[in-house]
């Protein structure tokens, strides 16, 4: 891993970065197939699809993340599902990220928690006074982006009326323009950007290379343009870039699966058990016994491990896991990791649930939502 690379993993883990997960919880929930026997073992992000597992009744998850600010933010998410009946109140509190009264609130929600997230909460409890959504650096930086680009609710309730070529053609008329501007290209360049999105200097190198874009914005214009071809009206990630919030008059289809009233309703009743891990992935499987987990959910972390790092991710779960385990990641490679690596005989791919999920993925940030079953 380059200089610049160990630099970046070093600052992201100290910030809060993320509010929301920028991967397709409902396409994680339909191909997953997570129900009361699971143990899971999971890389959190901002906790939305930790928070949606709970709808499963899944055994037990392990959650984990070396960001104590996600993390923390994990725990509020699942520890509300599990224990806020009134779903106004829980609503109010996880969808649209406000409180009246949060510090007693979040104080109340804490007790369940481990004892440094309660002293976490005691200090951080003030973000739920305007909007947690406001908060993070993601949620800054595309604020500044909506200023200079004059994007808001408006505008895309006008986008939703258009068919989908039309949609990308107001893109072209309304933001290409901007994202063309020096000051664009310069806000795009900047390393905290890298760090808002979420993607290390080698990612991006790798993600402009294959998508054959000069730079950042160039490649966020086509994403723009990929998303502008998705259902937007029930595209979240679009409603909370475009709009900064989520679209409060859908919950039943409009918002991440956790937070609708029917999961609401089952993850009140779920037995869980959910343990929190403030910890490297690597520190969490190698104390973690043979047979362990059934599950395992990565996010994007093997697009940040050099290859030796990868092959020891795959011995590890390969001996914690279950036969048949299910394994999920995604990955801006087009390259398939354990056939690559030669692993394809133990993590045997599942092309068809891979292209599906690739496919109906509405964040569209990855080129593949990958599957594999594990083999012994």
């Amino acid at each position: 891993m380059q200089l610049r690379d160990v630099a970046f993993e070093h600052t992201f883990q100290r910030l809060f970065v993320y509010n929301i997960l920028f991967e397709d919880a409902e396409v994680d929930e339909t191909h997953l197939g997570v129900d009361e026997r699971s143990r899971v073992l999971s890389i959190t992000g901002a906790g939305c699809g930790v928070a949606g597992m709970l709808s499963r009744d899944p055994r037990s998850i392990d959650a984990v993340d070396i960001n104590p600010h996600h993390l923390a933010l994990t725990a509020l998410k699942c520890t509300a599902a599990k224990s806020m009946r009134s779903y106004s109140r829980f609503y109010d509190l996880c969808g649209r990220g406000w409180q009246p009264d949060p510090e007693r609130t979040i104080a109340t929600l804490a007790r369940a928690m481990p004892s440094w997230m309660q002293r976490y909460w005691s200090r951080h409890h003030g973000r739920f006074e305007r909007s947690v959504y406001r908060e993070g650096l993601t949620a800054v930086m595309l604020g500044a982006f909506r200023r200079f680009t004059g994007l808001d609710a408006e505008w895309l309730r006008w986008a939703m009326r258009l068919s989908p070529d039309a949609r990308v053609a107001a893109v072209d008329e309304h933001i290409a323009p901007v994202l063309q501007s020096p000051l664009a290209r310069a806000y795009f360049a900047s390393p905290a950007q890298l760090v808002a999105l979420g993607i290390n200097f080698s990612q991006r190198d790798r993600i402009l290379a294959t998508e054959d874009q000069p730079d950042l914005a160039a490649f966020v214009l086509d994403h723009l343009r990929r998303l502008a071809r998705t259902d937007v009206a029930t595209n979240w990630f679009v409603w909370w870039a475009i709009a900064g919030h989520f679209d409060h008059e859908r919950t039943t289809d409009a918002v991440p699966p956790y937070l609708r009233p029917d999961r609401h309703a089952r993850s009140i009743e779920a037995s869980t058990d959910v343990r929190y891990h403030r910890a490297n992935l690597f520190d969490v499987l190698e104390r973690s016994p043979q047979r362990a987990y059934t599950h395992y959910t990565l996010c994007d972390a093997p697009d940040w491990m050099p290859e030796r790092t990868q092959r020891r991710l795959l011995d590890e779960i390969l001996r914690t896991s279950e036969d048949g385990a299910i394994v999920l990641y995604r990955s801006v490679e087009d390259e398939c990791m354990a056939t690559r690596l030669g692993y394809q005989r133990r993590f045997v791919p599942l092309r068809d649930r891979t292209e599906h999920a690739t496919q109906a993925d509405r964040s569209r940030q990855y080129r593949a939502v990958r599957f594999y079953q594990v083999a012994h």
